[in-house]
């Protein structure tokens, strides 16, 4: 058991390294009872919720890192961030000084107490959250690349070298190719792309199926995976032909579970219902309260009642699902990150991520 935990610890560190927080929080929060006096376990995920915008997580998980490892510098700046995303400015002020108390050059706390003298209200610390400088004011994730990459990287660098093109590949390796791969997936010229016996849902022309398969693609090397998702969904429910749709389906794979951070568009509960298998395998961002609350050894199940976060206005109800631990308290409202599901007619949502809203 002890191996089996070091390797997945192992494991998170690397994914919190790579940007995958996402996945970090997933590999780790099954082992709290583990790593229960671990310090390091509790600040990578701690840390990783405030990457993905879970500030209720974040707290629980680093002050219990700052109990286990009280002197620790990085885990009282993370805290002090978490203490501004709650407007407790006092608090977070008394963590950075004690800080410099530690060490008067730590440019952490030393930023910190800067912009808070330049945006001290709540407007201020908002926008400084909303537009992601707030990261500025914590440790990186640090730098990472996989060795097959840093191969990748050196034998191509060389064969340029060797062909005296250098300074042509150096500009090609410092911009991005957003996944070149999606030129190969084509619909074959001259076909017809529509299914003459086919009485579906959305009923296209050829030129309609062509643009919208030549959109999908679009969306995806701008990485824009909900309206590409959109679009798939259209065609995979319109008369297009088999070929097409399966052209389609060639494409699903490069859709990716999105964080708070990540998630680029969110579609609202309203349109959704409007046309709900449109929008199936979307994942969206809803806010509201919790009922119903179930908590089992598997999963956490509730019903979300959407647009109720404040109590005035209810737009209706969808059963969510958690497959991982996490603390949910009905007396407050959240913000849920899920993967639109469809049971019959019914809307409900695989949850991925959520955070406690007023924090």
């Amino acid at each position: 058991m002890k191996s089996k935990g070091v390797s997945i610890l192992k494991k998170a560190e690397r994914t919190y390294r790579n940007r995958e927080f996402a996945e970090t929080i997933r590999l780790l929060e099954p082992q709290v009872f583990i790593y229960r006096q671990n310090p390091r376990f509790y600040y990578l995920l701690g840390m990783a919720c405030i990457r993905t915008g879970d500030f209720a997580g974040a707290y629980s998980y680093l002050k219990r890192a700052e109990q286990l490892d009280p002197q620790n510098l990085d885990v009282k700046v993370a805290v002090a961030i978490v203490h501004l995303k709650r407007y407790e400015t006092e608090q977070s002020i008394r963590y950075w000084l004690e800080i410099l108390d530690e060490d008067p050059h730590n440019s952490y706390a030393r930023k910190g107490l800067d912009v808070l003298k330049k945006r001290a209200d709540p407007e201020g610390i908002e926008e400084l959250f909303d537009t992601g400088k707030v990261f500025r004011l914590l440790p990186s994730p640090g730098f990472y690349l996989p060795k097959k990459v840093k191969w990748a990287l050196g034998i191509l660098i060389l064969l340029l070298v060797a062909v005296g093109g250098f300074k042509y590949g150096l500009s090609l390796l410092k911009r991005e190719m957003p996944r070149p791969e999606l030129a190969a997936i084509q619909l074959e010229k001259g076909a017809s792309f529509v299914d003459p016996t086919s009485r579906s849902r959305y009923m296209l022309t050829q030129k309609e199926i062509s643009d919208s398969f030549e959109k999908i693609k679009e969306l995806l090397r701008d990485y824009r995976d909900t309206e590409a998702r959109i679009e798939m969904n259209r065609l995979l429910l319109s008369n297009a032909t088999k070929d097409v749709k399966e052209k389609v389906r060639a494409l699903l794979p490069y859709l990716k579970e999105p964080t708070f951070l990540t998630l680029k568009s969110s579609v609202s509960y309203q349109e959704v219902l409007k046309d709900p298998f449109l929008y199936e395998g979307c994942y969206v961002r809803w806010k509201g309260r919790v009922t119903n609350l179930r908590i089992s050894e598997k999963e956490i199940v509730f019903d979300l009642l959407v647009g109720y976060q404040d109590q005035k206005v209810l737009e209706g109800i969808v059963p969510v699902t958690l497959q991982f631990a996490v603390k949910v308290d009905p007396t407050f409202a959240y913000e849920v990150l899920g993967e639109v599901l469809l049971k019959g007619n019914s809307i409900q949502l695989r949850g991925v991520s959520l955070h406690e809203l007023g924090i």
